[in-house]
Formats: structure tokens, sequence, C-alpha cells
């Protein structure tokens, strides 16, 4: 029997039935056996399993090239007003233990959604973070001229949640300038990442598990029995 809400059952089905244009990064290997990511746009959905060789390459390939490859892929950007709209629904159910003066989001995908549970949750949002650099230079930094007055309490949103070092990086980026931080999180990839934030001190909160999203699926036929099993044991060896 599913662990999922009516909510998150619906929000499920629209996260594997809706389709996108969305960016890929599959691992390629050189003659020599070194390995370098090449990315392509095809077709997709926001949890989306691998259709051929080298999919998908994740964050982590950028800095372990020969990582293992991760068969399902979950990618929250670019999505139409319905389903962001049924994600903050989602996000603004998760009870959270105190009130927060505002929300922000991780750029670049988190922000639209960071919007949307503004609106669903009543909590006011305001714009923290900037991205700079590229690839594996990239470094999150707080926007001049945010000057938070002391215990402002920042609930800080993302998509999806791995190993958590970006999130830490946002996370305390937003503490140096004053900001009391939580944070809530979409899906937890149950990779070790919420335990991570946790370790420096934040409390962190998840609407679903991927897992759980995973056994739905498999319930009620909408996957395979090998897409299950593949993703199950991957998240399951990956763990930091």
């Amino acid at each position: 029997m599913s662990n999922l809400t009516k909510n998150q059952e619906e929000l499920a089905d629209l996260l594997l039935n809706t389709k996108i244009e969305a960016k890929v990064i599959r691992r390629q290997q050189r003659q020599d056996g070194t390995y370098y990511l090449e990315e392509t746009q095809r077709p997709t959905s926001p949890i989306d399993f691998s259709q051929g060789p080298g999919e998908f390459a994740l964050k982590v390939h950028e800095i372990k090239p020969d990582a293992p490859l991760s068969p399902i892929y979950v990618n929250l950007r670019n999505l139409p007003d319905e389903l962001l709209t049924k994600i903050a629904q989602v996000l603004s159910e998760v009870q959270l233990e105190t009130p927060q003066d505002y929300c922000t989001g991780v750029p670049k995908a988190a922000l639209v959604i960071a919007q949307k549970f503004s609106e669903a949750s009543d909590i006011p949002f305001i714009d923290v973070f900037e991205k700079i650099g590229q690839n594996t230079d990239r470094k999150i930094v707080i926007k001049e001229g945010i000057e938070p007055k002391p215990d402002t309490k920042l609930l800080v949103l993302d998509d999806v949640i791995a190993h958590g070092k970006s999130k830490l990086e946002a996370l305390e980026a937003a503490k140096q300038v004053g900001f009391y931080v939580n944070m809530l999180v979409l899906i937890d990839r149950e990779q070790g990442g919420i335990e991570q934030v946790k370790k420096e001190g934040c409390r962190v909160y998840a609407a679903m598990k991927l897992t759980d999203i995973l056994d739905y699926y498999m319930e009620k036929q909408m996957i395979t029995k090998e897409q299950y099993q593949k993703s199950i044991e991957y998240l399951s060896k990956s763990k930091i």
C-alpha cells in the first residue's frame, strides 16, 4: 500500500507522465579509457529512466566521472504551471516546527518552485542567492544588498537532495549574512544528503522520498520491474 498522500500520488503521476524537452547529460568514453560528459536535449519526464548507454550522468560525475551511472533522473526545470502548482501544494502540506519569516530557492531550478510555494503557504518570497562560475567552479553566493535583521528565519527550498554539497554551500552563505536557516526539499533521493545537512545544525524537511515514489509506481504498474529494481539498487549503494 502506498505511503504517499492523495496529493503526493497526484504529483507522482504528473512527474512521470508530463513530457518536457530537457537537458540530459551522458557519459562517453574516449579511446584511452577516460570519460567525458556530453550534454544533449531529448523529450523526457520530470522523473525519467535511462534510455541508452551513458545515462544518467549527474553532478557527482563532474568530479568522479567513473562513478556508477544513475538509472533514474529527477529534473524539475522548465515545468508547466499545473505541475508547479501541484508541487507547491505538496510542499505547503509539510508541517514546519517553527514559523518562517521568508522563503527562497536555491538557484536556478528551485527559484520558481519557491515563488509558487510562497503563494500556497503565505510565507513571503525573497530572492537571496545567485550562482557564479561554471561547471565544477560553480559557487552559490548571497546577492549584494541582502542584510537581514538578526535571527530572521529563512526557509530555503530546493527540488531534490542527493549528497547535500550544494545545499550546504547555500545554507552557509545565508548563515554568514545573519539568517537563521531551515531547509525544505521536495524529493529526498535518500543518498545521505539530509544527514549531511543536519550535521551542520540545520533542520531539513523533505516532502517525499524517492523510494516511496518508486514503490507507488511499481504498485500501480507504471514502471517495469527492471526499472524499479535497478533504481532501488543504485540508491541503496550510492549513499555517502
